[in-house]
């Protein structure tokens, strides 16, 4: 299958997130504040004459072929590429030329870096130029349809921050409490380490429990509480209701609202002029505490490479993405070496992240 001659490269690329405030909070309608990070997903293609995409995954010796002019049956419940392709070709958004792909990737896989949503974006991005539409797919109009491919095709329970975040990039305040607002953060954060535990995590298990535990808490309060609300209710109406509930439902229903709250205490500091960099980080403490004694969803392993962390100069650190295993971030400005150093020697694997733009794609010349 040759390329053919004089034609155009094109690249597209997304970037990884990390949540810095919020975690399980986005599905639940609630507030989240994320920061893309310059770990990227890249997408690059050149036209064929044949009439397909022929996709080739180098990190993992894959290689995939989607047939253009049809829905393409996804091959398991994780298959984002053929789901990508079946959202636009249902909307109308449709590829007459073959292209040949090549996808690569600096984002760690399943380690809660949002890897599988910056594919998507990515990716419906790169689909969405080769169909030739002039209009170009920016924004929240690019996260919605890469929400519809990677969560609502395959019934899965995660939200939408992932996608915002890839889309848009820089660090974003998302509010999901009716229709989604999402705002650029003035102030952007510095001084972060990725810190991988090396433990998979069950990613779509984690969020069904919670999911499922915080909807058995709100249909037993608002037995009670006729207009009960997450978004508004205050932690005080929940503690008198505790003996209707059984403790893994209480336990999880605090811990959402107790994060809710400090998402909003976290961005009025962040966006305070001088923000006081210890506040912040014992704010990344606090939520961490929610996450590993409500949501019960940090490991052995993440706490020993936590205090490493902090014996090596981290002001705060928490459970980055869903949980049970994969990455948490240290929050360490201007010791991000030496925590580095203290989480390699505790066994863990780490890495300085830096917050970057979203989405971007360039078309070049290829002779």
């Amino acid at each position: 299958m040759k390329p053919m001659s004089d034609v155009k490269v094109i690249k597209v690329s997304a970037p990884g997130r990390i949540c810095l405030f919020g975690e399980h909070q986005d599905y639940l309608g609630l507030c989240v504040i994320s920061a893309a990070i310059d770990r990227r997903i890249s997408v690059s293609g050149v036209r064929i004459d044949e009439k397909i995409l022929e996709i080739e995954l180098p990190d993992i010796g894959g290689k995939e072929i989607i047939h253009l002019g049809k829905e393409n049956s996804p091959k398991n419940k994780r298959d984002y590429l053929r789901s990508s392709f079946n959202v636009l070709h249902r909307s109308g958004i449709e590829i007459s030329s073959g292209y040949r792909c090549r996808i690569e990737s600096t984002i760690p896989i399943g380690k809660g870096v949002s890897s599988s949503s910056a594919l998507t974006v990515a990716w419906i991005k790169f689909l969405h130029i080769i169909s030739g539409i002039e209009k170009p797919l920016l924004g929240f109009e690019l996260a919605e349809y890469a929400f519809k491919a990677e969560v609502q095709e395959f019934n899965e329970p995660g939200g939408m921050q992932d996608h915002l975040c890839a889309a848009m990039g820089g660090m974003l305040f998302m509010d999901f409490s009716e229709e989604v607002k999402v705002s650029k953060m003035s102030h952007l954060l510095s001084g972060f380490v990725l810190c991988d535990s090396g433990i998979t995590k069950d990613t779509i298990g984690v969020l069904a429990r919670i999911k499922s535990e915080v909807a058995d808490g709100v249909k037993i309060i608002k037995k009670h509480i006729d207009d009960f609300s997450l978004i508004f209710a205050p932690l005080e109406n929940i503690r008198s209701l505790k003996i209707y509930m059984p403790d893994n439902i209480y336990r999880t229903i605090c811990a959402v609202i107790n994060i809710r709250d400090l998402t909003i205490e976290a961005r009025s500091e962040i966006e305070k002029d001088i923000h006081d960099s210890k506040i912040i980080g014992e704010l990344f403490t606090r939520h961490h505490a929610l996450l590993r004694d409500g949501l019960l969803i940090s490991t052995p392993q993440i706490e020993r490479l936590i205090d490493a962390a902090m014996n090596g100069g981290a002001l705060g650190c928490k459970i980055n993405g869903s949980g049970g295993g994969g990455c948490f971030i240290a929050y360490c400005p201007g010791h991000e070496e030496d925590v580095i150093e203290q989480i390699k020697k505790a066994g863990g694997d780490a890495h300085k992240v830096t917050i970057d733009e979203g989405v971007k794609a360039d078309v070049s010349s290829c002779h």
